[in-house]
């Protein structure tokens, strides 16, 4: 036994190294950039951007669900599942194949797979599978600006026509103009087109900065408030939605304060300075998203328990008149 435990942990004092050896020392790719750099760096440089910071994290929310199913995981006994070596096998050439494209993403894809592989072929299958949302939740570790490029405006054309239009709806006559948003005329009173406000919706207010933050809250939320995984993923797939309409909701704050405090006081001045009230309604997108997490959590239990009381209701009728 004391054998067996020597091999394992030289086997995995190696396989740490070769990940440290992976991600940090060795030069992977240059991006537009001339020089080569390595994983770590790249993303260490895309952290800094608010969008991506929460991936700073996930290596210790990760850790930390790892710890709290420890218990569960010495349950089962140590074995080996081949197909781990050949998963791993594969995710070293999609590594290299990553590295002689001059791209990360590759890399980010073939570290999850050399993860996935590692932990089939020195633990096996049993083990594996209980630290499966673990290695689910590193997925939003790696950062991915494409997805800004390709639905960033599409998502700030839809934040602008939505608002536009529930601002309509309650009465305050709105101009849509592209991304902006801006009041109407009103000839009665002598206002002119943005008198009472005038919003730009620019990258950041697209939701986009917010959205894989609450992407992240949401799965953590998802797996901590519901036991059964079909119901874990009904709820996680709200978390797109709810952040829309969480942003929404920052939105019409800002233009229900600029209409109320005035434009600079709210919303400040975007060309130079946003102000310190644009900055605190952040905070909102997080509140309302968790409000509205938790309102579609109780709706599924509802809706589960309403259903399994109607089914057992079912049930004991056709046993009282199976036994008749």
């Amino acid at each position: 036994m004391s054998r067996w435990r020597t091999q394992s942990w030289i086997a995995l004092t190696l396989l740490v190294l070769s990940f440290v050896l992976l991600l940090a020392v060795h030069p992977y790719a240059a991006g537009y950039g001339r020089f080569r750099h390595t994983i770590l760096s790249e993303m260490l440089m895309r952290w800094k951007d608010p969008t991506w910071q929460h991936g700073a994290l996930l290596p210790f929310i990760a850790g930390y669900l790892i710890w709290v199913r420890r218990n569960e995981v010495a349950q089962f006994p140590v074995s080996s599942n081949r197909w781990g070596l050949i998963l791993f096998v594969f995710a070293l050439f999609f590594y290299f194949a990553g590295y002689r494209a001059n791209n990360f993403y590759c890399g980010y894809l073939a570290i999850m797979l050399l993860l996935a592989g590692s932990s089939l072929w020195l633990e096996g299958t049993q083990r594996s599978r209980v630290r499966l949302f673990a290695w689910l939740m590193l997925s939003f570790l790696w950062p991915l600006p494409f997805l800004e490029e390709s639905i960033g405006y599409q998502m700030r054309l839809m934040m602008v026509k939505t608002t536009g239009f529930v601002l309509n709806v309650v009465g305050v006559n709105s101009l849509v103009s592209g991304t902006a948003l801006q009041s109407m005329p009103n000839l009665e009173f002598g206002r002119k087109a943005g008198e009472l406000f005038s919003v730009g919706v620019a990258g950041p207010c697209s939701g986009m900065r917010s959205l894989f933050a609450l992407l992240v809250v949401g799965a953590l939320f998802s797996y901590f408030r519901q036991r059964v995984m079909w119901r874990r993923a009904m709820l996680f797939s709200t978390i797109i939605p709810i952040a829309i309409m969480a942003n929404m909701v920052r939105i019409l704050v800002l233009i229900f304060a600029a209409m109320i405090f005035g434009q600079h006081w709210a919303i400040g001045d975007m060309e130079k300075e946003v102000s310190t009230f644009h900055e605190l309604t952040g905070i909102v997108v997080f509140l309302v998203a968790l409000l509205l997490l938790q309102s579609a959590s109780w709706l599924l239990n509802r809706l589960c328990s309403g259903l399994g009381f109607k089914r057992s209701r079912t049930v004991t009728r056709q046993v009282v008149s199976t036994v008749s």
